[in-house]
């Protein structure tokens, strides 16, 4: 019985018969910046699940213990924090990968408003400051230091609204299943489009080619070619 290679060799796309072929690299990217995109959402919900088990008190003060924290919501927040960050920024413009941005109709259709209530909570709270949410109010101390005089009381009054527990879970899962739903399909078109339309040059290359020699001279992830993590990506 054949021995099955499960991880296979990375597509060596600096070689002519691939780096020529621009529409095979343009669905290589499409599709790698989708996976790249997957990965994210699956981190989004796994941050997701953790936010819902930590908004029971028992599991707060056991949160708080662990990690000595001033108050049981704190852990919380960070954790809605990273999700909305995280999920938004699958719809965000940028450089390199593509956006969803222009696919919100095609995933929500009807239910864009759940998709726009967890936007709202990126772009009105997080990332600007549009909402009630965490307001201070200056109050002032008549007649001090002496009668006819004020000094103004710098702590005021401040509100603090917990986030974590404001928000609705569901909508924001919601959104997250309709993401990785479009995501699969499109992946796997994708997969199908360039496994069919190799060329026969190509196909020779994949097949006949050691794959210590595709290994050593075109994977990005090995020891020689490994970017660093904080250098700005080219594709």
């Amino acid at each position: 019985m054949a021995t099955i290679d499960l991880v296979g060799v990375p597509i060596p796309i600096d070689l002519p018969e691939f780096r020529n072929d621009a529409t095979l690299l343009k669905k290589i990217k499409q599709l790698e910046s989708l996976i790249e995109i997957q990965y994210d959402m699956y981190d989004v919900e796994d941050a997701l699940r953790a936010l819902q088990n930590s908004r029971s008190s028992k599991n707060q003060q056991k949160l708080c213990e662990i990690l000595n924290c001033c108050y049981p919501w704190t852990i919380s927040e960070c954790i809605l924090s990273y999700v909305i960050v995280l999920y938004a920024k699958q719809f965000m413009s940028s450089e390199g990968r593509t956006s969803l941005a222009r696919q919100v109709n095609a995933i929500f259709g009807n239910d864009k408003d759940k998709h726009d209530y967890t936007m709202d909570l990126r772009n009105k709270f997080y990332a600007h400051h549009e909402f009630e949410a965490n307001r201070h109010q200056l109050f002032c101390l008549p007649n001090v230091p002496t009668p006819g005089m004020v000094r103004l009381n710098r702590p005021g009054q401040t509100t603090r609204t917990p986030m974590s527990m404001s928000v609705d879970p569901k909508k924001i899962d919601f959104c997250i299943s309709k993401v990785q739903q479009h995501l699969q399909d499109r992946i796997d078109g994708l997969c199908t489009h360039i496994e069919n339309d190799l060329t026969d040059d190509q196909l020779k290359i994949l097949l006949e080619t050691p794959k210590e020699e595709l290994m050593s001279n075109h994977w990005q992830e090995s020891s020689v070619n490994k970017r660093h993590p904080l250098s700005r990506r080219k594709t």
